[in-house]
């Protein structure tokens, strides 16, 4: 599951803090989810703690000269979320192992490769994984942008088989602000994207849906706003289902 990072900051107003009373919520469900015997891996958005730095710098273009500590004042500050994030999960019971992306991922060329073993067995030990968003090795561009959204693409080899991404808005919204209940390839809306988002925003979680549904992965876009809201959308009450 994917914690989008408008959901669990105030991504917009550009502050850098976090919805505690909205990751409550969400911890709420994950416990049921994970008292019902679920294996979980837990991804979180940047928000501001990683869009603002990125910007600032030009991160998402590459490394630019002289912008070296600028790539580490954006990795710390998401290492500052994810470990804000897993305190009020651990705090309500939910045993999440938080780690950084940037030790485990890279990108080759247009490949994005990764190595997960050791979360696999935290998993196969009753652990939750809880990863994020990140600034990566790049070996074209020295460095550059992991967004949460495209995580999933490499847990294929764990077992992966259902991907939720949970977001603050109901789902894919068509041109009348109506929830979309299925979009595929064949009929994908015409999405803006924000000049605040370096990721993409939908249209880039839409990209990355896609290629995992023609992967035989179940894929849904859902909102969050109350306790529930995540237990519903895994049972396809609400959001999008994202088909091949």
């Amino acid at each position: 599951m994917k914690l989008g990072g408008s959901l669990i900051t105030p991504k917009r107003e550009g502050a850098l803090e976090v919805k505690e009373d909205v990751i409550r919520q969400v911890t709420l469900d994950l416990l049921e989810i994970y008292r019902s015997g679920r294996r979980l891996f837990l991804a979180h958005g940047a928000g501001p703690f990683g869009h603002i730095p990125v910007r600032r710098y030009g991160i998402h273009e590459g490394l630019r000269p002289g912008a070296e500590l600028g790539v580490s004042e954006t990795m710390v500050s998401m290492m500052d979320l994810n470990l804000r994030v897993a305190r009020v999960m651990m705090e309500l019971g939910l045993p999440v192992i938080p780690f950084h992306p940037r030790l485990i991922f890279r990108r080759e060329g247009d490949e994005l490769t990764c190595g997960l073993e050791t979360a696999l067995r935290w998993i196969k030990s009753g652990f939750v994984p809880l990863t994020h968003g990140d600034l990566v090795h790049d070996n074209r561009r020295v460095v550059s942008v992991l967004s949460a959204d495209e995580i999933p693409l490499c847990l294929l080899s764990m077992g992966l088989r259902e991907v939720l991404f949970l977001t603050d808005v109901p789902g894919v919204l068509n041109e009348m602000g109506e929830v979309l209940r299925e979009v595929s390839g064949m009929n994908l809306p015409d999405l803006g994207g924000s000049s605040f988002d370096v990721t993409g925003s939908m249209r880039g979680k839409l990209d990355v849906a896609l290629r995992l549904a023609r992967m035989g992965i179940d894929v849904r876009i859902a909102g969050f706003s109350e306790r529930g809201d995540l237990i519903r959308a895994l049972k396809g009450e609400s959001g999008t289902r994202i088909r091949p």
